[in-house]
């Protein structure tokens, strides 16, 4: 199908049970009928508006990264896992002679100033590791 670059919509491969989706004579999609998959093997998939929910399973990104560009990523349930590597708090940069694994950086940000209600946090003022407890202490954390 390749041949026509006018070529645009969709093309049923009956021998895999696969609807395929063709863009100006370009594979650019395909639904498996097997497996329920949707396989983008270019480009990706880019939502402007609305979202993308997973009600059961998983987003797993094999290469590349999952970027939030503005809003929040939440987690209502379950555990955020970071598999042996690092937690950046802040902007990622080269960390000391020796990369860590399975660490959080922090990297110097806005000190937290006033009561936090029925919270508590750590961060990092540079030089030292510091927290703030619910009613506005801010102490340092003892080594």
């Amino acid at each position: 199908m390749a041949d026509s670059k006018r070529l645009r919509g969709w093309k049923y491969d009956h021998a895999n049970t696969n609807l395929e989706v063709w863009v100006n004579g370009s594979h650019v999609g395909t639904w498996d009928d097997a497996t329920n998959d949707l396989v983008l093997p270019t480009n990706g998939l880019t939502i402007t508006a609305g979202g993308a929910t997973v009600t059961a399973g998983d987003v797993t990104v094999t290469a590349g990264d999952a970027t939030v560009t503005a809003g929040d990523l939440t987690v209502t349930a379950g555990d955020a896992h970071v598999v042996a590597q690092n937690l950046y708090m802040g902007a990622e940069t080269a960390f000391a002679s020796t990369e860590p694994t399975s660490t959080v950086v922090f990297k110097q940000g806005t000190a937290p100033a006033g009561a936090i209600t029925t919270s508590s946090a750590i961060f990092s003022n540079g030089t030292l590791m510091r927290k703030i407890i619910a009613d506005g202490t801010v102490s340092n954390i003892q080594a």
